[in-house]
């Protein structure tokens, strides 16, 4: 009886496999529709962490090293700079992350996860997006290729289905690639284990990303359409499109059904409609909104089971509340003026005016030309806009005599602090701009007085708003003004440079004499004299802005002047001892010494002079020695020594 029970138990598991042996042989990608994921494992974005009941490689920021990985959205110089560079995950999502892993000589587990809640006799399918992210050169170019194993296990640790990707290629650019497996559930079958698993060979290499895991059942084809069409619809309110979806699938469920769903934040999450769970729906009127649809297929027993079912592709409908239209509205022409018609809407894709005398248009910059009386009438405007919406807009056309402005000079000129009158005809109203220095800016001939050139913009009109316009410049130009200078001291055979200064528009100016002087267009000429002279400055604006002259004295010394006596008693009259002597010299000194041959004052200055003091004190009436150094323009040096009388 024993042996009986054990030969028993052994049939049993012996055709327990067997049942199982046709689910390994479907060991592919779906060729149908998905589900929603069951399990969607994205990484996220940025950088993290995985619990460590899900991966038996060891954590590292940044580039992993040998049996580590990452998760990140940004990899440079990793493999010791000879992988690819990683930026991005497989779907391109802004900041999204995907799972690095360095397998080299390191066995494990990429990912393990259980499902829950499965149907029986159902197809599922586990996937994986995979790249092999080295390069030729990577290991010296001998390294070895990744290679990646999916399993799918009961809870017992009975195998269900498995998939090798065998060895991945290193490629010349970055290529993501799918892999994975389906399989069938048994009837009594409701949780799996999950298994992504690498078994690399020893040596330098087994380098690879992952991306987008995902668990969910697999069916047949199911495909939606709207009104026979499968892509999304944007339409105007008050359509009259019928709207009527379409579910249509391939053989697959034995008894299969249909339940609709709609969506109103783009597919995030997803509602049952009501009722609507044959084939065909007609979508209710609405007048704005845009609303997703698709629908839903299973084994009827599963239709309300998240995990048991198949979806089609998703149509989005877009309804746009019409543009707002315009009341009828009266525009103005004048006789013998361009007239711009009214802008369209800027998000309008075409327009179309038509009007009086044939008037067609379909340019958004629109002009009736030369507009005459038989202008007149009604212009309507049609609009098109991408929602397929359109517009009807009418705009009457009033015509009314025009007018042109007259100016009697379109440039005038005047000398600072003078006037002009400015003078425009042809309307009933004015207007210039700028008010600047105007006596009036709303008269036909104000009076123009501005301190700078000035550009004028005169504006006429008449009571029926028909306007002209001109332009009107007024130079302001620069009265003269002149100075030669002040007066200059210098020793015979020396020069000095005259600083005149002349302002003023259009100015010409010379010099006289015209001798002993190095240019005598110039405002700061090199003068020589070997007399004392008068030089003359002659200026003349050539726009009538003055005209003068201006004298500097150039006094020439034979030699240097020495007083030999001052009075230093505060009455104002040769109270200092000075040295007269020419204005540009190079260098000064003076010394005065006491009869004990002690200096008691000394300068620089040529400008200064002794006070008769010594440290703040009066120094008596008598005779003082100094000494004189000077240095002329011409570089002579001069030095003279003497007595000097101070008397009180």
């Amino acid at each position: 009886m024993v042996k009986f029970n054990i030969f028993l138990k052994f049939a049993f598991i012996f055709l327990y496999q067997l049942f199982l042996l046709p689910i390994v042989l479907q060991a592919q990608l779906c060729n149908g529709n998905l589900g929603d994921p069951i399990i969607n494992i994205t990484f996220g974005t940025g950088s993290s962490k995985l619990p460590t009941s899900v991966t038996s490689f060891e954590y590292s920021g940044g580039c992993p090293s040998k049996g580590k990985y990452t998760v990140d959205n940004f990899l440079l110089g990793c493999g010791d700079r000879s992988w690819f560079l990683l930026a991005g995950d497989h779907t391109h999502d802004v900041g999204g992350s995907f799972m690095a892993v360095n397998a080299e000589s390191t066995p494990g587990s990429v990912y393990i996860d259980t499902a829950y809640g499965l149907c029986g006799n159902t197809t599922y399918q586990f996937s994986a997006w995979i790249m092999n992210v080295m390069q030729k050169i990577t290991c010296g170019g001998t390294a070895v290729l990744p290679n990646i194993t999916f399993t799918v296990e009961t809870i017992s640790g009975i195998s269900l289905a498995t998939v090798n990707t065998g060895n991945i290629p290193i490629t010349d650019d970055k290529i993501w690639k799918q892999y994975g497996l389906s399989f069938k559930t048994a009837p009594d079958i409701s949780e799996v284990v999950l298994a992504i698993k690498t078994t690399p060979i020893y040596g330098c290499g087994s380098s690879f990303a992952i991306d987008d895991i995902i668990f969910g059942m697999c069916g047949p084809s199911v495909t939606t359409t709207l009104d026979d069409n499968i892509g999304d619809v944007d339409v105007c309110a008050g359509y009259t499109n019928s709207f009527i979806l379409k579910s249509s699938y391939a053989p697959g469920f034995t008894d299969p059904a249909v339940q609709w769903q709609s969506s109103i934040d783009s597919g995030k999450t997803w509602q049952n409609i009501a009722g609507a769970v044959t084939t065909v729906y007609a979508i209710p009127q609405r007048d704005s909104g845009i609303i997703s649809y698709r629908s839903l297929l299973a084994e009827r027993p599963n239709i309300n089971s998240p995990k048991c079912r198949i979806t089609s592709n998703v149509i989005s409908t877009n309804v746009h509340a019409k543009p707002i239209h315009q009341l009828p509205k009266n525009i103005n022409g004048c006789i013998g003026r361009n007239l711009i018609l009214p802008y369209p809407s800027d998000i309008s894709i075409s327009i179309l005016w038509n009007g009086p005398n044939g008037y067609i248009s379909d340019k958004s910059l629109s002009i009736i030309s030369n507009v005459q009386y038989a202008d007149t009438g009604l212009y309507k405007l049609k609009q098109l806009y991408n929602s397929g919406c359109t517009t009807l807009d009418s705009f009457y056309l009033r015509v009314f005599p025009g007018i042109t402005v007259f100016v009697n000079d379109s440039v005038q000129s005047i000398c600072q602090s003078k006037t002009v009158v400015l003078s425009a005809s042809g309307g009933q109203h004015y207007q210039w701009t700028p008010s600047d220095g105007l006596s009036s800016d709303t008269i036909a001939n104000p009076i123009a007085q501005p301190l700078v050139s000035t550009l004028y913009n005169i504006i006429i009109s008449n009571d029926f708003g028909c306007r002209d316009s001109a332009l009107v410049k007024v130079n302001v130009f620069q009265n003269l003004s002149i100075s030669a200078g002040s007066d200059q001291i210098i020793n015979t055979g020396d020069s000095i440079m005259l600083n005149a200064t002349v302002t003023g528009t259009s100015v010409n100016f010379y010099w006289s004499p015209a001798t002993f002087i190095n240019d005598i267009h110039s405002i700061t000429p090199v003068v020589y004299p070997i007399n004392n002279t008068v030089y003359t400055l002659t200026a003349n604006s050539t726009v009538g802005c003055g005209s003068g002259t201006s004298s500097v004295k150039i006094k020439v010394y034979k030699n240097v002047f020495i007083p030999n006596a001052f009075t230093p008693n505060g009455d104002g009259t040769n109270d200092r001892f000075r040295i007269i002597a020419a204005d540009n010299y190079k260098q000064f000194k003076l010394l005065i010494f006491n009869k004990w041959g002690k200096v008691i004052y000394s300068t620089t200055d040529i400008i200064d002079g002794w006070d008769g003091r010594f440290k703040g004190e009066l120094q008596p009436t008598g005779s003082y020695v100094y000494y004189v150094e000077i240095r002329t323009a011409s570089n002579k040096k001069i030095s003279k020594k003497g007595t000097i009388m101070l008397l009180r």
